[in-house]
């Protein structure tokens, strides 16, 4: 399928804006031995979780342990491999390696940024483009990215690129507005989810979101106050889907101003965590009924389960800039603010056995809970993928996603991708990461 742009502007409000969230009933289980459709689906209760199972040629509702699903099923969901187009263990033949990282910290940023760039030109030969971005305007929104859509559909066709031979969306919806237009966002994507079949709790969840990028944030995915300040972004997969969305505040306070914003670095942020999460798409245990849905149906849920929170957003702050950005020049702009761009923390001194804490003890799946832990993903994470991407190169970071989704674990994954230990690595990135913070200055109080 071609790659483009759709932009839809919208002149009118759409009718029909929610006017709440409305409260659902707990979900009633299903009758044990009574039929079901899809074999390996859940159903998730408070108390318990049931499977479909194959018995003979039935199919039927079972309470789940990890020996009720049958044979066959238990086969489809461990053989499932996500596509990795590089050779593990990753090459490691550059200039900056594990052993030598710490004599190298001035070197990191530039030989990281040109890794991603060589990657893309590389990948641009044999490229055929396969994501359809379609993109829906506010009826009263000013794109913050310095040329607007066209710029924008650059990034996002220099990030598809980038990622070129991992899975990847087949449409990636991007919904901009600005705090007049929250409304009409929200309208907008309920029309459009409900178009695509999305269910209904799931389509509540995404405004949640479209309106907590105009709010304060005051944990990870919980906002407050009115819509007014619409500078935060969020991409997540659309569950039961191959697709994803991307909503993003326009107009927010000081977001003219900054580089990150108007070079379009939040845009290639963002469309990696679509990449991320797209590395389960084909896993047989994320496509679900609405009677089955449950948070292992949602492919954004699987990948941030799967990774540490350093991670997570440290993988959009680090390669995302990069692909975004044009020339070192750019990237350097980018992260000059980024080393405490969270400011203070009690989480680290930034000390090498305290940021080896932060790194190697944080739990996937916890760690999002947690704000003060998950905001450093955002400095100290990209910090850490800065060192990977130097030494082994962009792909390796989504190369321990595709394995998460093959069924590794973290650990197990990064041994496979590196070919050292992750308790290792975690000791050399805390030790290169210390020593750059010495150079930044003392956290500001």
């Amino acid at each position: 399928m071609r790659n483009m742009i759709r932009l839809v502007i919208v002149s009118s409000l759409l009718t029909g804006v929610l006017a709440g969230t409305p409260s659902f009933a707990a979900p009633t289980p299903p009758k044990i031995g009574s039929a079901c459709t899809k074999v390996g689906a859940f159903f998730d209760t408070p108390n318990a979780r049931y499977v479909c199972n194959k018995e003979g040629s039935k199919s039927v509702w079972r309470e789940w342990t990890p020996t009720a699903a049958s044979t066959s099923t238990q086969k489809s969901a461990t053989s499932f491999k996500a596509k990795i187009p590089i050779t593990l263990p990753a090459a490691q033949n550059g200039p900056i390696t594990f052993d030598n990282a710490l004599s190298h910290i001035a070197d990191i940023p530039k030989v990281s940024w040109q890794n991603v760039h060589d990657v893309i030109v590389k990948n641009s030969s044999s490229f055929t483009a396969s994501v359809n971005n379609v993109v829906h305007v506010g009826p009263n929104t000013t794109l913050d990215t310095v040329g607007g859509l066209p710029r924008i559909q650059e990034i996002l066709t220099n990030t598809e690129k980038l990622w070129s031979g991992f899975s990847q969306v087949k449409n990636f919806n991007l919904l901009m507005y600005n705090a007049k237009d929250e409304p009409w966002a929200e309208s907008d994507w309920t029309a459009t989810a409900k178009a695509h079949k999305v269910f209904q709790g799931d389509i509540q969840a995404e405004v949640r979101r479209i309106a907590g990028n105009c709010q304060q944030t005051i944990s990870p995915g919980k906002f407050a106050g009115t819509p007014s300040n619409c500078r935060g972004a969020d991409s997540s997969a659309i569950p039961n889907s191959d697709d994803a969305i991307l909503t993003f505040g326009q107009g927010g306070q000081g977001a003219a101003n900054d580089p990150m914003i108007s070079i379009g670095g939040l845009v290639g942020h963002e469309y990696g965590h679509s990449v991320q999460a797209a590395q389960w798409i084909g896993n047989p245990k994320t496509y679900c009924t609405e009677q089955t849905n449950s948070p292992s149906c949602f492919r954004s849920a699987d990948a941030n389960s799967f990774a540490p929170c350093w991670l997570i957003e440290g993988q959009g702050n680090s390669i995302g800039w990069a692909a975004a950005a044009n020339t070192f020049d750019q990237y350097s702009t980018m992260i000059a603010d980024r080393p405490y761009s969270r400011g203070p923390t009690k989480v680290t001194d930034y000390s090498a056995s305290s940021l080896r804490d932060y790194l190697y003890n944080q739990v996937p799946g916890k760690c999002i809970e947690d704000g003060n832990v998950y905001t450093l993903g955002y400095s100290v994470g990209a910090a850490a993928v800065d060192i990977l991407t130097a030494i082994a190169g962009p792909q390796s970071t989504m190369a321990l996603y595709a394995l998460g989704a093959s069924g590794q674990d973290f650990p197990t994954a990064f041994k496979n991708v590196y070919g050292i230990t992750w308790s290792e690595a975690a000791t050399i990135l805390s030790k290169v990461i210390a020593a750059e913070y010495v150079t930044y200055g003392p956290a500001p109080h």
